[in-house]
């Protein structure tokens, strides 16, 4: 048998050649894949904002009018957005969502019983987790997770056994059969915002993110899994990285950074700012395209992604976009600029313009959600007419401070002061907090303190952010707010207040010279002493200042240069103020004002 064996090869080559020689083709092997076309219906960055939402809109519906004509609609909401699933899904549909709690009293109050109730219903395929899934601590987590019946992904999220969340099914990914075909979608969550900004516990470990979505491509490849989605919570900067380093990718559906992608040009003509297109792409290390898509923010519109892979696992064909769902009801400008219900004719004429647009339409509500949020919204209405403590001596509100000698009476604004606490206590990883007295519309009267107070005194659609700031910024922007409060523009409402910093004031002083004696308080040990000029430093302030308005330009300039060091919190302005009392205060009981915690430490008026 051996010389046989031993001729195999040879016979073999003989073969071949006589093949080649008679230009016999090879007998062509079944493919293993075929060709699936693939839906995608996706939302990000919700926040526990259910209903919809007022906007203006340039809509141009008036062709007798010379520039952009505003519509004022009634802007998504989960009740729009089921409708629309409802219409668009079939069963080559993955409906997915890329995370985030945490941001009105929906959360506030029921801490993500709603919204875990209604992504029952939408009956999501996945649901990548976000940072603010965090903010409640592990066991409150588990406890969302144990209510979920549908799947939550984040294959960089390793609790060990000293969590509550350790056996909970966090998945790293979830297999979808599509045409007979197997597409993957793989979790990834940021690591250090996670970290350092929500409450999730020491006994949680994460693996980096390229890394951790690098070995579930190299396992899914293995696999012969060829249709690979990353669901993803690292904001759209980082997904473009993750794109161009990692081989195996087809689509990212991101989220995090709320970003406005379009590629219609609908977006930017309507007035809303586009930060790229729709879908984003981008080319990886072979060269082959991986394609980027979000879905904007707060549940105001529906991502959809239209593909078509090849066998070979390719994207032969992309198309889609962000869709606005608006209530068929609209309200338009008088003469007098006041906002009124549009007539017959008007409303024609909007249905006409947004029917000829691709990125906007009217749907109706499902009722089904509406019944879902109707008890937790007569609830949440009840609670914004209750009494959330009590003010045991009234906080005014003057925002600049008339002079004081250290020690004395200090004078000011004590609710700023009030407000500046607040965020505080309500963003444990920051180190100081910084309230503009204009952003404070009240004082706090003494006496009974109610939900509907704190909106009186926190009107504005502010949220919290935080920043992060060297000592010698911090003083620089405390100088600039100071300057810009006194300054020829008169607004007054620009002073700082602030929580764990304290500082002397002298009114009127040349530029960067009012701010004296600048001191911070560890939130550890609770000890004064003076600022680090070089040491960096979390700083929480609302979005209005964080923006670099009323004269906060380090803010600004530091937000621009570094867009690391900024961090949206997404909580509506008026919450921490709410949690303060209902979680911080004994008793619900606002004491009077603690002069040597105050902010102002004196007061001196120059010539």
């Amino acid at each position: 048998m051996k010389p046989v064996l031993w001729s195999l090869p040879i016979l073999a080559g003989m073969l071949a050649a006589c093949n080649d020689d008679d230009n016999v083709a090879p007998v062509p092997q079944p493919p293993s894949h075929q060709a699936i076309s693939l839906n995608i219906l996706h939302t990000n960055d919700h926040h526990s904002y259910f209903e919809s939402q007022t906007m203006d809109l340039a809509l141009d519906y008036d062709a007798q009018t010379q520039g952009s004509e505003k519509v004022r609609v009634q802007l998504g909401g989960f009740s729009r957005i089921a409708s629309a699933i409802e219409e668009y899904r079939d069963p080559n549909t993955l409906v997915l969502n890329s995370g985030e709690l945490n941001g009105t009293l929906y959360f506030s109050l029921f801490k993500g019983e709603v919204d875990i109730q209604v992504f029952n219903y939408l009956g999501l395929d996945a649901y990548q987790l976000g940072n603010h899934e965090f903010d409640e601590g592990d066991a409150h987590l588990a406890d969302l997770i144990d209510m979920a019946n549908f799947p939550i992904i984040a294959g960089n999220v390793h609790p060990t056994v000293q969590s509550p969340l350790h056996g909970k099914p966090i998945l790293p990914r979830v297999i979808k059969e599509i045409d007979g075909e197997k597409v993957a979608i793989i979790g990834v969550l940021k690591v250090e915002k996670t970290r350092e900004s929500s409450m999730v516990s020491e006994f949680v470990n994460f693996t980096d993110e390229v890394e951790s979505v690098k070995a579930q491509v190299n396992e899914l490849q293995a696999e012969d899994i060829n249709k690979i989605i990353v669901l993803s919570h690292l904001g759209y900067e980082f997904d473009k990285q993750l794109a161009s380093q990692v081989n195996g990718i087809d689509i990212i559906i991101g989220g995090d950074t709320h970003d406005v992608l379009d590629s219609t040009g609908e977006l930017a003509q309507m007035g809303i700012a586009v930060d790229g297109e729709y879908p984003t792409k981008v080319n990886n290390p072979e060269g082959k395209p991986v394609y980027i898509a979000q879905a904007w923010e707060y549940a105001k519109g529906l991502g959809r992604l239209n593909i078509k892979f090849d066998a070979q696992g390719n994207v032969e064909d992309i198309q889609g976009n962000l869709e606005l769902l608006v209530a068929d009801q609209f309200q338009v400008q008088d003469a007098e600029n006041k906002w009124v219900a549009a007539n017959d004719t008007q409303r024609q004429a909007i249905n006409q313009r947004i029917t000829a647009m691709t990125s906007i339409r009217t749907i109706a509500a499902d009722t089904a959600v509406d019944a879902i949020l109707a008890p937790y919204k007569q609830e949440l209405e009840s609670f914004k007419q209750s009494q959330l403590g009590h003010v045991e001596q009234t906080m005014p509100f003057s925002r600049i401070p008339t002079a004081f000698a250290a020690g004395e009476q200090p004078s000011g604004s004590f609710a700023a002061q009030v407000v500046a606490d607040a965020f505080l206590h309500y963003l444990p990883k920051a180190d100081v907090a910084i309230q503009n007295a204009g952003g404070v519309r009240a004082e706090l009267h003494q006496g009974p303190f109610t939900v509907a107070d704190a909106y009186q005194i926190l009107p504005f659609s502010n949220t919290v952010v935080t920043l992060d700031l060297t000592g010698a910024e911090i003083l620089q922007v405390l100088n600039e707010a100071l300057e810009y409060a006194q300054g020829i523009s008169a607004s007054t409402g620009a002073f700082p207040y602030s929580s764990h910093l304290r500082y002397d004031v002298v009114l009127n002083a040349a530029a960067q010279q009012g701010i004296k004696n600048l001191e911070i308080k560890d939130r550890t040990t609770g000890q004064w002493q003076p600022i680090d000029l070089q040491a960096i430093y979390s700083v929480a302030t609302n979005s209005f200042t964080a923006l670099g308005k009323d004269g906060y330009l380090t803010f600004g300039q530091v937000r621009e240069a570094r867009p690391d060091a900024f961090e949206q919190s997404d909580v509506v302005y008026a919450v921490p103020l709410l949690e303060y009392f209902k979680e911080v205060l004994p008793n619900q009981s606002l004491p009077a004002l603690d002069w040597t915690q105050y902010c102002l430490k004196s007061v001196v008026v120059t010539e």
